[in-house]
């Protein structure tokens, strides 16, 4: 390359001297540059197209170069969201449920830029989105659609404070709800850790499993969506209920590509059924 660029500036030093020589004489003596003017030309001509040529193929090379890196780093992209569609499709929670995949264009903060609250997806009311979906993504729980447009929707993390989701444990049964904020007294919960608050008297121990208990018509969450794992049992305060810290399924701060869950209606009557 550097050869190659030493060549065309002596090229170029060469047809400018003739160039110049041309315009000295023309100057003095019109009358005789024609045969110069003629040599000039002669000479300088095919430089100047060699050299546009060369810098006209030079361009179009780096346009196709260019054109080629982006095709190659789209079909990167198309590859990864669908490797990640099939690892939801294949998810526990996505089993049996029908569900529309969308990707995160945005997100919400909390206090800290690690305490993600909210997020934004690229589907909405055209592709059948409204408020009160559960979102769910491979590994679990997301949280619920609580704002609708035509193309995109906003989505209201387990992480949000405001945020209170009904779980049990899976196994015992023991229900209670699952929220970021810690109970009074306790330090401010960690990204990644929420609060499982239990009503009653039933059992809780490290490594048991959350999923969400469920609502009404399913909305805002359908029921045995994975939520998380109980890493601590909080000490007993005299509080009134006990709760525990659960590390959630899902990394907030990592996700992609998520499924926004449409509930299937009830088209019948449920059967009544006879004790024996």
């Amino acid at each position: 390359m550097a050869f190659r660029a030493s060549v065309r500036r002596r090229v170029l030093v060469g047809a400018l001297a003739v160039s110049c020589g041309a315009i000295v004489i023309d100057q003095a003596a019109p009358s005789l540059t024609a045969p110069v003017r003629s040599a000039a030309a002669d000479v300088a001509g095919p430089v100047q197209n060699w050299v546009t040529g060369r810098d006209g193929t030079i361009t179009r090379l780096t346009r196709e170069r260019d054109a080629a890196r982006r095709q190659v780093s789209a079909d990167a992209a198309d590859r990864a969201t669908l490797q990640r569609l099939t690892a939801l499709m294949g998810s526990a929670p996505a089993q049996g449920r029908l569900f529309v995949p969308a990707q995160i264009v945005g997100y919400v903060t909390g206090t800290t830029p690690s305490s993600l609250r909210r997020l934004t997806l690229d589907v909405g009311s055209a592709d059948g989105v409204s408020n009160n979906l559960t979102v769910i993504a491979a590994g679990g729980l997301v949280g619920r659609v609580i704002s609708t447009s035509r193309w995109n929707c906003e989505v209201q993390l387990l992480s949000d404070p405001t945020a209170v989701v009904g779980a049990r444990v899976s196994g015992s049964g023991t229900v209670g709800s699952v929220s970021s904020v810690a109970p009074v007294g306790l330090p401010t919960r960690a990204p990644g850790l929420l609060t499982f608050t239990v009503a009653g008297l039933g059992p809780v121990a490290v490594g048991d499993k959350l999923v969400s208990l469920g609502s009404v018509d399913n909305r805002p969450y359908v029921p045995d969506v994975p939520i998380g794992t109980i890493v601590s049992v909080d000490p007993d305060r005299g509080q009134g209920s006990r709760t525990a810290v659960v590390r959630t399924d899902v990394s907030f701060d990592r996700l992609a590509l998520v499924g926004v869950v449409l509930p299937a209606d009830r088209t019948s009557p449920r059967p009544a059924v006879t004790g024996r």
